[in-house]
């Protein structure tokens, strides 16, 4: 048995763990580098499509093997055509860009399993995206040929759910739901034919379903496994940070004290935390304004029964419409038909809502509105133009990185410009390092390795007394497990 680390190693998220277990070949998550990507590509220098996946496969952005990739991007590289996928199935824990971004590029015939969240997740995201290259995550049409005349491929999604047992092979993988910052995030226990392998994905303990985390662990322990492959995002850090209901609150009190408009800022796919901002509104008889992204990401959750949230059609929801084209959605006496024109197919169902308001409607209601407006919001502020007494509340991390640093003092001039105080308001998804310890001690597995993580020899030296050996993976460094 094998493992190849091809992403999470030193860095946090591109998780891209491939498992050879006698003739049984899967990966487990095959997310997107941003600090491998960052290192060459930025905003205005981009990866060419012309190039198929020569720009990523030349920086190690996407991992150089043969019978895993699409045959279009695969002929324009002059490459031949994949007849068989080399592998058999690709494992998502959830569908983070980190974990699940670059199945964009895998041939069509590769089984991706995921949880049913986690497709509908990749499937808005991909629907409503603006740019296509490399977001075709649940279907695509050829490139580098006439689209029209091309079929639209669906990737062979196969979706579990905690307590199913999928037999691949000589390898066994048991799924078990575990508390992140999206739903649809899973962990699992993987049966190969003389290891046993724990694989915890991202999770955390502090989160509002954490006894998911602890469904985990629980299983892991009777698994009794030779390997935990863990997460380390947070192992710097000591403090555990705010939990979820005292976001709510930090945020209901915000709102309650603030006498103008109220701008917010969260994680988009953050169905906790958009109930945490939504309660904190309506518990303030506050209506919390969304943008139409939210919405149809709203509209394709309600699909999974399982998970609790409102209508769009709420009461207390309004549909924020941006101005696009020339803008007309603004003026008075234009035809509907020529408002929908200046808009995306997939926003069109949003424009004659009940709900539905502009930048005219939320300036003259600022005393009762809760705006989503996130960095690239920002430019709503110019037409809102939010009174003085109005409030900035920020619900995500610190930035982590220079490029972000940069972006995060760019909202504050835009902040300071109109004069918004900030709040912040965050709880993280992820374990801070007393957790990840516990985590591995309750465990007990005879080899630790730990990815996702920039400082992952801090897992060495605090388990350093214990019996458990930690190996530190290298980026395409085979490890045989024996």
């Amino acid at each position: 048995m094998r493992l190849t680390f091809f992403g999470g190693v030193n860095e946090i998220g591109g998780n891209k763990i491939f498992l050879e277990d006698r003739d049984t070949k899967l990966f487990f998550d095959f997310g997107f580098s941003f600090s491998t990507a960052k290192k060459y590509f930025s905003e205005f220098l981009q990866p060419r499509i012309v190039n198929g996946l020569g720009d990523f496969l030349e920086f190690g952005i996407l991992p150089e093997m043969e019978g895993i990739y699409r045959d279009d991007y695969l002929k324009q590289m002059s490459r031949k055509p994949t007849i068989t996928p080399n592998i058999d199935g690709v494992f998502l824990s959830h569908a983070h860009a980190d974990h699940s971004w670059n199945i964009a590029f895998l041939h069509k015939d590769i089984p991706i399993y995921c949880g049913e969240t986690c497709k509908l997740f990749l499937k808005a995201a991909q629907e409503s995206s603006f740019a296509r290259f490399g977001q075709d995550f649940h279907t695509y049409r050829e490139a580098f040929v006439d689209r029209i005349k091309k079929p639209e491929y669906e990737r062979n999604f196969h979706t579990f759910r905690t307590g199913d047992k999928i037999k691949i092979g000589s390898t066994e993988v048991v799924p078990i739901h575990c508390d992140h910052s999206i739903p649809g995030n899973y962990s699992f226990i993987i049966y190969c034919s003389n290891v046993t392998i724990a694989y915890t994905g991202d999770l955390r303990m502090h989160g509002p379903k954490k006894q998911m985390t602890y469904d985990f662990i629980n299983e892991a322990v009777e698994a009794k496994p030779d390997i935990l492959i863990i997460e380390g995002t947070r192992i710097n850090e000591r403090e555990r940070g705010l939990a979820e209901w005292q976001v709510k609150q930090r945020v209901k009190e915000v709102i309650s004290r603030t006498k103008e408009l109220v701008l917010v800022n969260f994680p988009l796919r953050d169905v906790d935390r958009f109930n945490s901002f939504y309660q904190a509104c309506k518990e303030t008889h506050r209506k919390l304004a969304i943008t139409t992204k939210q919405a149809y990401l709203l509209e394709t959750l309600k699909q999974d029964k399982k998970l609790a949230i409102p209508k769009i059609t709420d009461e207390n929801i309004l549909i924020y419409i941006h101005r696009a084209g020339w803008g007309k959605i603004a003026f008075d006496n234009i035809a509907v038909e020529e408002v929908e024109q200046e808009y995306y197919k997939w926003e069109k169902k949003f424009l004659n809502l009940n709900n539905a308001i502009c930048f005219k409607d939320v300036n003259a209601r600022q005393k009762d509105v809760v705006l989503y407006c996130d960095f690239f919001d920002l430019k709503e502020l110019i037409d809102v133009k939010p009174s003085l007494g109005s409030r900035y509340i920020y619900s995500l991390s610190e930035p982590h990185d220079e490029e972000a640093e940069i972006d995060f003092n760019r909202m504050l001039n835009w902040l300071e410009h109109f004069n918004l105080p900030m709040v912040q308001a965050h709880a993280s998804g992820h374990a801070p390092r007393e957790d990840l310890i516990k985590i591995a001690r309750v465990i007990k597995p005879k080899t630790l390795i730990p990815i996702h993580t920039e400082y992952p020899y801090l897992f060495y030296r605090l388990l350093k007394f214990s019996r458990i050996r930690v190996k530190l993976p290298k980026v395409g460094e085979i490890i045989h497990i024996r």
